[in-house]
């Protein structure tokens, strides 16, 4: 073994006789390594699948227990019709609210249970590898496409607005989104998508508004007219 004196420190690099020691990375270097940096850790992510899910996971279960009561009683008239502008017994009772063949409401049940544990469990500190990651964002996937296909149904086609519907169409959007966008961390480290996390509440915001203003334009000559021509 090399000689060495106060003067040279022995470096462990060179010198095999002195053992080196390896630090265990902590969480924040744990969230940076792979591929790319990632704004969002899956901690944050869990917590906001939890709760968007968990408030979909209650429009849904409404949905269906007034699905069961108009099938009981054609007569019962649910909680949420508050006019003939929303009308939760004319969008569920509709032929779209039976895509499938069975209620729309326990396919939501179903999803969304889904992503809820999936939400609490990267919330404890469960760390999915980044092919679940991908398989949750084509659940949700299919749910943003389906969502915005019964919107347009109900906008365009049914013409009355479901308030619980519409409460699973605000949180299955945000679910979409920043599900999307941790996947496309965790695969590729382009500048393009650390711009797209540094603005991600923007094309929530716009998405928002968009909805909006289809809904307001669509229904301008029905209802809205006569409301703001009588203030």
């Amino acid at each position: 073994m090399r000689q060495t004196t106060d003067a040279e420190p022995v470096d462990p690099a060179r010198d095999p006789a002195v053992p080196v020691t390896i630090a265990p990375a902590g969480p924040d270097e744990v969230e940076r390594g792979g591929i790319g940096s990632r704004v969002f850790t899956d901690r944050w992510m869990g917590v906001l699948l939890t709760l968007g899910s968990a408030v979909g996971l209650l429009a849904s279960f409404q949905l269906s227990l007034d699905k069961i009561r108009i099938l009981e009683n054609p007569e019962y008239t649910p909680a949420c019709n508050f006019s003939i502008l929303m009308s939760c017994k004319s969008v569920i009772s509709s032929e779209q609210g039976v895509a499938f063949g069975f209620p729309n409401p326990f396919m939501g049940l179903i999803g969304f249970a889904i992503i809820l544990a999936i939400g609490v469990a990267a919330a404890s500190g469960v760390r999915f590898p980044r092919w679940y990651w991908v398989g949750a964002l084509l659940g949700l996937t299919f749910g943003a496409g389906f969502v915005h296909w019964l919107a347009f149904q109900s906008i365009f086609s049914i013409q009355v607005l479901c308030p619980w519907c519409m409460v699973v169409w605000a949180v299955t959007i945000p679910l979409f989104w920043y599900t999307l966008l941790h996947v496309l961390a965790k695969l590729t480290g382009a500048g393009w998508v650390r711009a797209l996390q540094r603005w991600h509440l923007v094309p929530v915001v716009v998405w928002y508004l968009s909805v909006g203003a289809v809904i307001l334009w669509a229904f301008w000559d029905f209802y809205w007219a006569d409301f703001f021509g009588n203030l």
